[in-house]
């Protein structure tokens, strides 16, 4: 199998962000730069460069203590290549490849460094991309044949123009990760990355990734953005009447409007919980696998996945619906497969287990949300 290496260029200025350095500030219960070290350790990339410029003992420490080794770039100033050029030469001499993430982009997933490793082991393109929405991201991994014209460059245009020459061997792969192509620039962009880090739900974007990496068909679209909405409701009212601890009102809408990602295969809830564990929205998957169906045991709490559940059983498909009229139509659609009405009769008694739960505890029927949330 091929090594790989990853490049974390940390040495510029930080002059964007006015006092704060970006590698060093708090994200996530670690530093932006641990952060980007940890997604190429947590899969099984060893060698981890960090290069380093201003403040340079200060990243060099907190590099090391993430588990990658700091080459210090003495040209920093002279801008972002000089710390490509500082990277690709401290490169161990059997390394094929290489990741390159800038220390300002810490929120690639997991999942997504995994996914490129697998589709580079498998196509070996000269360079592998990830694409998001149709913008090509970081953390490209980059092939070692591209290093002696790395080497040569004259930093005009930076690595760019590099690896444009090289376009005809390049591939892409489409990743539902938003922190491809985040970067933290500026202080609100930071603010941003602190909301995101560490969720395992899509948000808005990635969700419309989602549809368009499956081909998800319009009127699903439309029905998975009305449960959402209902959801949001329900979420919102549950939260004010119990308060702390709130639930997560972005798992619910993320969750509600992948709900049906996986329409069209059989057991949809599974291929769609499967889909999303692939891309790294594990909470959210486990909203997705239970949404056809559960079981709410008197002493457990309302949580995000009944939320999400009962909102999906109150819409038919752009519109709100009682629950009795929902299984109702679901009982004459099966009435003649063997099992059907039995099967569909136990759903709607454990449907109607959690609307009379939430009813009790909101002082205000489901139903009647949904229709002010669909109006």
């Amino acid at each position: 199998m091929s090594r790989l290496a990853a490049i974390i260029p940390a040495a510029g200025l930080s002059s964007r962000m006015g006092a704060a350095f970006k590698p060093l500030l708090p994200l996530a219960g670690g530093t932006v730069v641990s952060r980007c070290v940890e997604v190429f350790r947590a899969n099984g990339v060893e060698h981890v460069l960090v290069v380093t410029g201003k403040r340079a003992s200060e990243v060099a420490e907190a590099a090391r203590k993430a588990g990658a080794e700091p080459v210090h770039n003495a040209d920093f100033e002279q801008g972002m290549y000089s710390s490509v050029l500082t990277g690709v030469q401290a490169l161990a001499g059997d390394v094929s490849a290489f990741f390159m993430l800038p220390v300002d982009m810490p929120l690639v997933r997991n999942e997504t460094v995994d996914r490129l490793l697998q589709e580079f082991q498998r196509t070996e393109p000269s360079v592998l991309y990830p694409r998001f929405r149709g913008e090509r991201g970081h953390p490209p991994i980059i092939g070692r044949e591209l290093i002696p014209d790395i080497l040569t460059h004259d930093g005009r245009g930076g690595l760019r123009v590099v690896l444009d020459r090289h376009e005809g061997g390049a591939r892409d792969l489409d990743v539902a990760d938003f922190g491809t192509v985040h970067d933290i620039d500026h202080p609100a962009d930071y603010g941003l990355a602190c909301s995101l880090a560490g969720t395992e739900y899509p948000c808005e974007a990635e969700c419309r990734q989602l549809w368009e990496m499956q081909s998800v068909q319009e009127h699903i679209i439309g029905h998975c953005r009305a449960v959402a909405k209902v959801a949001e409701a329900l979420c919102e009212h549950l939260n004010a009447r119990r308060g702390v601890p709130l639930l997560d009102s972005g798992l619910v809408r993320g969750a509600a409007l992948t709900h049906d990602i996986g329409k069209g295969t059989k057991r949809h809830e599974a291929a769609g919980a499967e889909l999303l564990h692939l891309h790294g929205f594990h909470a959210a998957a486990d909203i997705v696998a239970a949404h056809f169906d559960l079981t709410l045991r008197p002493e457990e709490p309302i949580s995000e996945k009944e939320i999400v559940f009962l909102a999906d059983k109150l819409v038919r498909c752009h519109a709100p619906v009682s629950l009795e009229a929902r299984y109702m139509e679901k009982l004459k659609m099966y009435a003649h497969e063997t099992g059907a009405t039995e099967a569909i009769l136990g759903r709607l008694g454990r449907a109607r287990d959690v609307l009379v739960r939430f009813d009790r505890e909101m002082n205000v029927p489901a139903e009647q949300l949904a229709r002010e949330a669909l109006a």
